[in-house]
């Protein structure tokens, strides 16, 4: 009987920790994709309400004032535009917990599961003036670069057209 437990705790012993750390390492890759997950709506956040002092985070209407001043600018980029159109309507679940002190990183992960939407907006394509080939993104990329210049390729049903007008809108500012 002693010799059948001392086997089976080897055998336990010399499985079970391969095994465990290979978890940890699975465990940790997923920690690392997700940490970035909301980035655009953290620079958001971080932009219209971080700079707010102590006392003035206290007053939800002071919170809620600085998310509507942000995004009212002229300025925003389409990415920040499209999290400003989101997070608008739900300012005050915005407002209540950075008054408790709650980071901005927690209070996106919040947003995230009332409206999904949120999280889903990705920062726009970066590229450099005439060094980037268009021939090698792919065709949403290339609207995307589009959309972001505010130029439209009407009528434009192959990829070649779409990279002739990335080209032909070079000049043009992000």
């Amino acid at each position: 009987y002693k010799i059948f437990y001392r086997k089976i705790k080897m055998f336990s012993i010399r499985f079970s920790l391969p095994l465990f750390l290979a978890l940890l390492v699975v465990v940790a890759v997923n920690a690392k994709d997700k940490k970035n997950e909301c980035a655009p709506c953290e620079s958001v956040l971080t932009a219209a309400i971080g700079g707010l002092s102590k006392k003035e985070m206290n007053n939800l209407e002071t919170t809620e004032e600085a998310i509507e001043k942000y995004c009212s600018k002229k300025d925003l980029s389409q990415t920040h535009k499209k999290i400003c159109y989101y997070i608008e309507p739900i300012k005050r679940e915005i407002s209540q917990p950075a008054k408790n002190g709650v980071p901005v990183d927690r209070i996106c992960k919040r947003l995230k599961k009332k409206s999904a939407e949120v999280c889903a907006v990705t920062e726009s394509v970066k590229i450099e003036k005439g060094v980037s080939d268009y021939s090698k993104m792919r065709v949403r990329e290339l609207k995307k670069i589009l959309s972001d210049r505010g130029v439209g390729c009407e009528n434009c049903l192959e990829k070649s057209e779409f990279v002739a007008r990335c080209k032909e809108t070079e000049h043009m500012e992000l």
